[in-house]
Protein backbone atom coordinates (compact mmCIF):
# COMPACT_ATOMS: atom_id res chain seq x y z
CA UNK A 1 0.00 0.00 0.00
CA UNK A 2 2.74 2.50 0.96
CA UNK A 3 4.54 1.65 -2.30
CA UNK A 4 1.44 2.84 -4.17
CA UNK A 5 1.36 5.98 -2.03
CA UNK A 6 4.96 6.82 -2.90
CA UNK A 7 3.88 7.54 -6.47
CA UNK A 8 1.28 10.10 -5.39
CA UNK A 9 2.02 13.84 -5.41
CA UNK A 10 2.53 15.60 -2.09
CA UNK A 11 -0.83 17.31 -2.22
CA UNK A 12 -2.74 14.04 -2.70
CA UNK A 13 -0.86 12.53 0.25
CA UNK A 14 -1.73 15.53 2.37
CA UNK A 15 -5.42 15.28 1.44
CA UNK A 16 -5.38 11.62 2.45
CA UNK A 17 -3.62 12.49 5.70
CA UNK A 18 -6.26 15.13 6.48
CA UNK A 19 -8.85 12.36 6.10
CA UNK A 20 -7.02 10.22 8.65
CA UNK A 21 -4.63 8.22 6.45
CA UNK A 22 -1.47 8.12 8.61
CA UNK A 23 0.40 6.23 5.87
CA UNK A 24 0.22 9.36 3.70
CA UNK A 25 1.94 11.33 6.45
CA UNK A 26 4.71 8.70 6.76
CA UNK A 27 5.40 8.95 3.03
CA UNK A 28 5.61 12.75 3.27
CA UNK A 29 8.03 12.49 6.20
CA UNK A 30 10.19 10.03 4.27
CA UNK A 31 10.09 12.30 1.23
CA UNK A 32 11.06 15.50 3.09
CA UNK A 33 13.07 14.30 6.10
CA UNK A 34 16.50 14.72 4.53
CA UNK A 35 15.73 18.10 2.92
CA UNK A 36 14.30 19.57 6.12
CA UNK A 37 17.19 18.28 8.22
CA UNK A 38 19.72 19.65 5.71
CA UNK A 39 17.99 23.04 5.78
CA UNK A 40 17.95 23.23 9.59
CA UNK A 41 21.57 22.04 9.72
CA UNK A 42 22.72 24.74 7.31
CA UNK A 43 20.58 27.53 8.71
CA UNK A 44 21.61 26.80 12.30
CA UNK A 45 25.26 26.42 11.23
CA UNK A 46 25.65 22.79 12.19
CA UNK A 47 24.02 23.10 15.60
CA UNK A 48 23.60 19.84 17.46
CA UNK A 49 19.95 20.82 17.95
CA UNK A 50 19.31 20.70 14.17
CA UNK A 51 17.97 17.16 14.17
CA UNK A 52 15.59 17.87 17.05
CA UNK A 53 14.37 20.99 15.28
CA UNK A 54 13.79 19.05 12.05
CA UNK A 55 11.73 16.51 14.02
CA UNK A 56 9.81 19.38 15.62
CA UNK A 57 8.88 20.56 12.10
CA UNK A 58 7.16 17.24 11.38
CA UNK A 59 5.39 17.29 14.73
CA UNK A 60 4.04 20.73 13.78
CA UNK A 61 3.02 19.45 10.34
CA UNK A 62 1.19 16.57 12.01
CA UNK A 63 -0.81 18.79 14.34
CA UNK A 64 -1.36 21.58 11.78
CA UNK A 65 -2.59 19.26 9.03
CA UNK A 66 -6.09 20.76 9.08
CA UNK A 67 -4.70 24.25 8.37
CA UNK A 68 -3.15 23.18 5.03
CA UNK A 69 -5.26 24.02 1.98
CA UNK A 70 -5.05 22.48 -1.48
CA UNK A 71 -4.37 25.93 -2.95
CA UNK A 72 -0.97 25.84 -1.20
CA UNK A 73 1.86 23.72 -2.50
CA UNK A 74 2.83 21.26 0.24
CA UNK A 75 6.57 21.87 -0.20
CA UNK A 76 6.10 25.62 0.28
CA UNK A 77 3.93 25.05 3.35
CA UNK A 78 6.45 22.70 5.00
CA UNK A 79 9.30 25.14 4.30
CA UNK A 80 7.30 27.98 5.90
CA UNK A 81 6.90 25.82 9.02
CA UNK A 82 10.63 25.00 8.87
CA UNK A 83 11.58 28.67 8.52
CA UNK A 84 9.43 29.69 11.48
CA UNK A 85 10.71 26.81 13.61
CA UNK A 86 14.34 27.72 12.84
CA UNK A 87 13.76 31.39 13.66
CA UNK A 88 12.08 30.43 16.96
CA UNK A 89 15.01 28.14 17.76
CA UNK A 90 17.51 30.92 17.08
CA UNK A 91 15.68 33.17 19.55
CA UNK A 92 15.63 30.43 22.22
CA UNK A 93 19.24 29.33 21.73
CA UNK A 94 20.74 32.78 21.40
CA UNK A 95 24.45 32.80 22.15
CA UNK A 96 24.52 29.15 23.20
CA UNK A 97 23.97 28.04 19.58
CA UNK A 98 26.63 25.44 18.86
CA UNK A 99 28.52 26.39 15.71
CA UNK A 100 31.59 24.21 15.89
CA UNK A 101 30.06 20.78 15.28
CA UNK A 102 29.83 20.61 11.51
CA UNK A 103 30.42 16.90 11.09
CA UNK A 104 28.36 13.82 11.78
CA UNK A 105 29.62 11.11 14.11
CA UNK A 106 31.24 9.23 11.22
CA UNK A 107 33.11 12.40 10.21
CA UNK A 108 31.32 13.11 6.92
CA UNK A 109 30.90 16.76 6.09
CA UNK A 110 27.23 17.78 5.99
CA UNK A 111 27.62 21.29 4.69
CA UNK A 112 27.73 21.13 0.91
CA UNK A 113 30.09 23.75 -0.42
CA UNK A 114 31.90 24.88 -3.48
CA UNK A 115 35.03 23.24 -2.09
CA UNK A 116 36.59 20.49 -4.21
CA UNK A 117 35.08 17.19 -3.11
CA UNK A 118 37.45 15.28 -5.42
CA UNK A 119 40.63 16.14 -3.54
CA UNK A 120 43.44 13.81 -4.56
CA UNK A 121 46.09 14.48 -1.92
CA UNK A 122 45.88 15.03 1.84
CA UNK A 123 46.77 18.70 1.34
CA UNK A 124 43.97 19.04 -1.27
CA UNK A 125 41.59 17.46 1.22
CA UNK A 126 42.73 19.77 4.03
CA UNK A 127 42.29 22.80 1.76
CA UNK A 128 38.79 21.63 0.78
CA UNK A 129 37.84 21.26 4.47
CA UNK A 130 39.21 24.73 5.24
CA UNK A 131 37.19 26.22 2.35
CA UNK A 132 34.12 24.40 3.62
CA UNK A 133 34.54 25.89 7.10
CA UNK A 134 35.12 29.37 5.67
CA UNK A 135 31.98 29.18 3.53
CA UNK A 136 29.88 28.03 6.50
CA UNK A 137 31.30 30.81 8.69
CA UNK A 138 30.70 33.44 5.99
CA UNK A 139 27.14 32.20 5.49
CA UNK A 140 26.52 32.37 9.22
CA UNK A 141 27.61 36.05 9.30
CA UNK A 142 24.82 37.06 6.93
CA UNK A 143 21.56 38.54 8.21
CA UNK A 144 18.96 35.79 8.72
CA UNK A 145 16.90 36.78 5.68
CA UNK A 146 19.88 36.75 3.30
CA UNK A 147 21.14 33.48 4.72
CA UNK A 148 17.73 31.85 4.37
CA UNK A 149 17.29 33.06 0.78
CA UNK A 150 20.72 31.74 -0.22
CA UNK A 151 20.15 28.35 1.42
CA UNK A 152 16.74 27.97 -0.24
CA UNK A 153 18.13 28.97 -3.65
CA UNK A 154 21.56 27.31 -3.66
CA UNK A 155 20.98 24.13 -1.68
CA UNK A 156 17.24 23.50 -2.02
CA UNK A 157 17.19 24.88 -5.59
CA UNK A 158 13.86 26.62 -5.16
CA UNK A 159 12.58 29.23 -7.59
CA UNK A 160 12.42 32.93 -6.72
CA UNK A 161 8.64 32.59 -6.52
CA UNK A 162 8.80 29.67 -4.08
CA UNK A 163 11.34 31.49 -1.91
CA UNK A 164 9.12 34.57 -1.92
CA UNK A 165 6.15 32.49 -0.73
CA UNK A 166 8.21 30.84 2.00
CA UNK A 167 9.72 34.12 3.19
CA UNK A 168 6.51 36.10 2.67
CA UNK A 169 8.09 38.67 0.37
CA UNK A 170 8.08 39.64 -3.30
CA UNK A 171 10.24 38.07 -6.00
CA UNK A 172 12.07 41.40 -6.28
CA UNK A 173 12.85 41.28 -2.55
CA UNK A 174 14.17 37.73 -2.94
CA UNK A 175 16.45 38.83 -5.77
CA UNK A 176 17.64 41.75 -3.67
CA UNK A 177 18.35 39.51 -0.67
CA UNK A 178 20.28 37.09 -2.87
CA UNK A 179 22.27 39.88 -4.49
CA UNK A 180 23.22 41.48 -1.17
CA UNK A 181 23.99 38.09 0.35
CA UNK A 182 26.27 37.14 -2.54
CA UNK A 183 28.08 40.49 -2.33
CA UNK A 184 28.69 39.91 1.39
CA UNK A 185 29.83 36.33 0.82
CA UNK A 186 32.27 37.44 -1.88
CA UNK A 187 33.68 40.02 0.50
CA UNK A 188 34.08 37.50 3.35
CA UNK A 189 35.59 34.88 1.03
CA UNK A 190 37.68 36.98 -1.35
CA UNK A 191 40.96 35.63 -0.02
CA UNK A 192 39.83 32.05 -0.74
CA UNK A 193 37.99 32.50 -4.00
CA UNK A 194 39.62 34.94 -6.37
CA UNK A 195 36.76 34.39 -8.84
CA UNK A 196 34.02 34.84 -6.22
CA UNK A 197 31.38 32.50 -4.84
Amino acid sequence: MENDLERLPDEELMLRFQKGDEAGFRVLVDRYRQRIFAFTWRFLNGSQESEDIAQEVFVKVYFARDTWRLAAKFSTWVYVITRNTCLQALKKMGPRLSVDSRQTEDGRELIETLADGNAKTPSDHALAEEKSRRIADALDRLPESQKMAIILRRYDQLSYEEIGEIMNCSVQSVKSLLFRGHVSLKEHLKEYFADGV
